[in-house]
């Protein structure tokens, strides 16, 4: 399965790796294998059918000691979740009963294939999605692992983005050596100190007494995207593997940022609409709400518009700072498109955080 035209840097399986691995899992002979061209793209996946109907996931990952750590901490959220009634694709185990194998220096784990449908964009969707977020933090509270967990990561804070601006002139250069060195210099600076301030904002508000209280175990990477849904509903939350304990709240930040922004398809950057669905947004906050426990506090909703800067900071800049490019678009583009969604989210912070608290029912 070579990479496509266009597509040359994402990792992909072989014919022949994936008869040898699935022949160490509790499954017929393979059958098909087709690439799945969805996510990391650092992570070769492959959906394979079996003689016997099945029809799974494959993702491979390098065999070091912080992927396997990984594995067995996702793999232990994953289980208790299943025993716990909450929908997640299924694991399936190998012979010697391990939910992944090694082989040739790799880690391979196995899930069996959901079908549904992708997110619609509709206010109800998002509501849903709103509770079915909060259904999950409910699930895992107070729910203790066997495995050590990851060290602390996500968004807040991150230190991925700190060692990222360094690299973003240089990046931006190698995919476009035309780009002016001045323009991608502005956009960074001002991101750059964007991020700062909201990064500070948000620690702040979230360093509060008691925050011990707001924590569980989040998705870490919680989008659309890594919803299925039936009909409308979502049936199944899938790609775990930025779970780790963290306060709820990261995982309601980020879910405001991705489900208030509107499509872009295959529209140029210049094209895109940097501010955000505010209806949306407040769809997904009532759908959170409705698990009254977990409804965020005053000071969690002040710090959410700084938490979507942050968010949408990091899900761009170190890409581009590896790579040059994001999605395929100019570096340079995204960068300025960035600069203006995170100037239109500080510039209605005060708006999008009287939102939350309405949500949330605080007066």
């Amino acid at each position: 399965m070579p990479n496509r035209p266009g597509d040359p840097g994402r990792a992909t399986l072989s014919g022949a790796e994936v008869k040898a691995v699935l022949a160490l899992f509790r499954v017929g002979p393979v059958l098909a294998v087709h690439d799945f061209r969805k996510g990391s793209t650092r992570l070769a996946k492959g959906v394979v059918t079996t003689s016997d109907g099945g029809k799974y996931l494959l993702k491979r990952r390098s065999g070091s000691t912080e992927d396997l750590a990984r594995i067995a901490y996702t793999h232990d959220v994953q289980t208790a979740l299943m025993g716990l009634h909450f929908p997640v694709p299924a694991m399936i185990g190998s012979h010697r009963g391990e939910t992944w194998v090694p082989w040739e220096g790799h880690l391979y784990e196995l899930f069996r294939f959901i079908e549904g449908d992708r997110f619609r964009r509709t206010a109800g969707e998002a509501r849903e999605s709103g509770l079915f977020l909060a259904r999950l933090h409910k699930t895992l509270s107070g729910w203790r692992p066997r495995a050590t967990p990851p060290h602390p990561g996500g968004y807040h804070r991150s230190k991925t983005v700190a060692a990222s601006w360094s690299r973003v002139r240089s990046g931006v250069h190698g995919a476009d050596p035309a780009a002016r060195a001045e323009l991608i210099d502005a956009a960074v600076h001002d991101l750059k100190t964007r991020h700062t301030i909201a990064g500070d904002d948000a620690a702040v508000m979230l360093a509060a007494p008691g925050r011990e209280a707001r924590a569980s175990t989040i998705h870490g990477d919680f989008h659309p995207g890594n919803i299925l849904f039936v009909a409308g509903n979502p049936v199944v939350m899938i790609d775990f593997d930025a779970v780790r304990p963290d306060q709820m709240v990261i995982d309601v930040g980020n879910g405001c940022l991705q489900f208030g922004m509107h499509p872009v398809g295959d529209k140029p950057v210049p094209e895109w609409v940097a501010t955000l669905n505010l209806n949306f947004i407040e769809a997904f906050l009532s759908g959170y709400a409705l698990s009254s426990s977990l409804r965020l506090t005053r000071e969690e909703c002040h710090a959410v518009p700084s938490l979507m800067i942050e968010a949408a900071i990091a899900e761009c800049v170190p890409r581009i700072a590896i790579a040059g490019v994001f999605a395929k678009r100019p570096g340079l583009q995204v960068l300025q498109f960035l600069r203006e969604k995170t100037g239109w989210i500080w510039a209605e912070r005060e708006r999008i955080a009287t939102l939350c608290q309405s949500c949330m029912g605080i007066r």
